[in-house]
């Protein structure tokens, strides 16, 4: 008959313990080393020495560039709520409030992450998720418009909470992040207004 002593029935779990804290410790890293030196001149050198451990650990974790970007990027969704899927109205008109002064404080390292194929590739795994959100988001608004009309109505939406958005205002206008967000977010309150006195508008015709 086997015996499991103890202290081997607690070793498993402490050691995911270990390794899953040890994988944030280099994600920390990679987030610091990233804002400092951006994309280009990042090395898997300087990131064990940013971290802590050697770089053995660093490829055990991460075996490729690609590897890590995709876990960075999931990391940083994690930090700013960015993944968070809008499901009302009010989530919204919250989201670039929240999003934007954020994306703007890690202005280096979101603008790396945005421009790397693997953060298209991250924005895109959940891209049909994100739609169902927005859809849902201003289904009330649109409701009565033709179907056109409403799914236009929710791809500038979709644009409106993007980073593409932020930079575009900070790049081309000067906006702050803060700045950004009030804007995208007063855009998105007036585009549903209209979409809500158009419904009224053409059912008062229909009546007359």
């Amino acid at each position: 008959m086997k015996t499991v002593t103890l202290s081997s029935a607690y070793e498993s779990p402490l050691r995911e313990e270990q390794k899953e804290a040890t994988r944030q410790r280099i994600l920390d890293a990679a987030g610091k080393l990233m804002e400092d030196r951006g994309l280009q001149q990042f090395s898997y050198a300087a990131l064990a020495e940013q971290a802590g451990v050697t770089e053995r650990t660093v490829y055990r974790h991460f075996p490729s560039k690609d590897a890590l970007l995709q876990g960075l990027w999931q990391w940083y969704a994690q930090r700013t709520r960015f993944g968070a899927i809008p499901q009302t109205e009010r989530d919204l008109l919250a989201q670039p409030l929240r999003t934007f002064p954020a994306f703007e404080k890690d202005e280096e390292l979101c603008r790396a992450l945005w421009l790397s194929p693997q953060g298209r590739d991250f924005r895109l795994s959940n891209v049909e998720e994100r739609k169902a959100g927005i859809k849902a988001a201003v289904a009330e608004a649109t409701r009565g418009l033709p179907p056109r009309e409403a799914k236009w109505i929710a791809a500038v939406v979709h644009l409106l909470v993007s980073g593409t958005a932020l930079w575009t205002m900070k790049d081309y206008w000067g906006l702050s992040g803060e700045e950004a967000g009030k804007a995208s977010a007063m855009a998105i309150g007036m585009m549903l207004n209209a979409a809500r006195e158009k419904v009224l508008r053409n059912s008062k015709s229909q009546k007359a």
